[in-house]
């Protein structure tokens, strides 16, 4: 995961809350990844094809999919502080998603997972553009991404009320939520014309759906 550069405290506090949400048991990062990449039909890809995880925060996807049995997996993360608690250094990459730097064409498949909403609007062409140069053709782009659903703008509303003091997760969600404000607001006014953004960008789109909270696309380079 990351958020935008600039956002200066913002970023730690989004960062401190984020890695105590990463953790809480009312559901582990390892269930929800688990439930993200088979409702993406990640299953579809050889356990030796190589693979980026964009936006790769402490590596827990990077986890999830090692214990799937996928061998061939990197990463890249802009904060230097969530790279340092990745599992496998050698595996990660400090840079922006608007600057990859792998050679074109050698992936196989692209994953990004809660991590476009972060990012200026007007960043967003690049990091398509980037992501699609570092495909082969045929290769395929994952994501997952918040959707701006009426379950959503209960749920942050409750999340903006008195209702938060309850735990310290809603807290923690709290804070997260009003740190990624300045990206995340004009993210969901937007998101249901991101699948033709991300197809313009050099994609045909195999698969697309919105559900409760985030929607979910597949996407082949073309």
């Amino acid at each position: 995961m990351t958020i935008s550069r600039g956002s200066g405290d913002k970023t730690h506090v989004w960062r401190e809350s984020y890695s105590r949400v990463s953790k809480d048991l009312l559901r582990s990062s390892q269930a929800t990844n688990r439930s993200r990449i088979k409702t993406l039909g990640l299953h579809s890809l050889r356990h030796d094809a190589r693979i980026l995880d964009v936006g790769a925060g402490d590596g827990n996807l990077f986890t999830t999919l090692r214990n799937a049995g996928f061998r061939q997996i990197w990463g890249l993360e802009y904060q230097a502080e969530l790279a340092a608690l990745h599992p496998d250094r050698s595996r990660i990459v400090i840079a922006s998603a608007a600057d990859i730097p792998f050679a074109s064409g050698s992936m196989e498949a692209v994953i990004v997972m809660d991590v476009l909403h972060h990012l200026p609007g007007a960043q967003l062409p690049r990091c398509i553009s980037e992501m699609r140069r570092v495909l082969e053709p045929g290769g395929v782009l994952f994501v997952c991404e918040p959707a701006g659903t009426l379950f959503r703008k209960i749920l942050t509303a409750m999340l903006m009320s008195p209702l938060s003091r309850i735990s310290r997760f809603s807290r923690d969600k709290r804070a997260m939520v009003e740190a990624e404000r300045e990206t995340l607001d004009p993210w969901l006014e937007a998101e249901r014309g991101i699948p033709a953004q991300i197809a313009a960008g050099g994609f045909s789109i195999d698969f697309f759906e919105r559900c409760w909270l985030h929607h979910y696309g597949r996407f082949r380079a073309v």
